[in-house]
């Protein structure tokens, strides 16, 4: 039995050695792969931190011109409605002067004896001295090409 003793205690701890060499270690090949593959991970997680901060600021950078844009369009909102209103009380001023042309010459001929001028009818362009009477007349003139090709002559009424 003290063969099988002394054979017990080199054959185990020889076999736990072999078994742990085995089982427990790696490869010098397998051990550099798992390092480069570990360095591409960190290499890769770096990269998309790096964009993801690039992103964000481009977020940012987008969300304060869409706060800019967004009152550049209030102010030109505002300067449109006001650039309307004043072509309208420009058009209503034309209409007030012209009727006050109108009734001008109207009480200049009336006490001569002449008849009072006569309205001209819907839809007659004004002769190229004298102004349209109506308002309606105005825009319908306006798409004209008579008044298109009239616009570059200065009026005999323009101050």
């Amino acid at each position: 039995m003290s063969s099988l003793s002394l054979i017990r205690k080199v054959a185990c701890p020889l076999f736990l050695c072999v078994a742990l060499a085995v089982a427990g270690c790696v490869t010098q090949e397998t051990y550099k792969a798992q390092v480069i593959r570990t360095n591409n991970f960190q290499r890769q997680l770096a990269e998309e931190e790096k964009r993801s901060v690039d992103l964000t600021a481009e977020i940012a950078r987008l969300k304060n011109q869409v706060v800019e844009l967004e009152a550049q369009n209030r102010a030109l909102t505002a300067q449109l409605k006001e650039a309307k209103a004043q072509v309208v009380r420009s058009l209503e001023e034309v209409g007030r002067l012209q009727d006050e042309i109108k009734q001008a010459r109207a009480a200049a001929v009336a006490p001569l004896g002449a008849a009072a001028p006569i309205s001209k009818a819907r839809g007659v362009a004004p002769s190229s001295t004298e102004p349209p009477d109506r308002l309606d007349e105005l825009k319908d003139n306006a798409a004209s090409p008579l008044m298109k090709s009239n616009a570059g002559t200065p009026s005999p009424a323009a101050p």
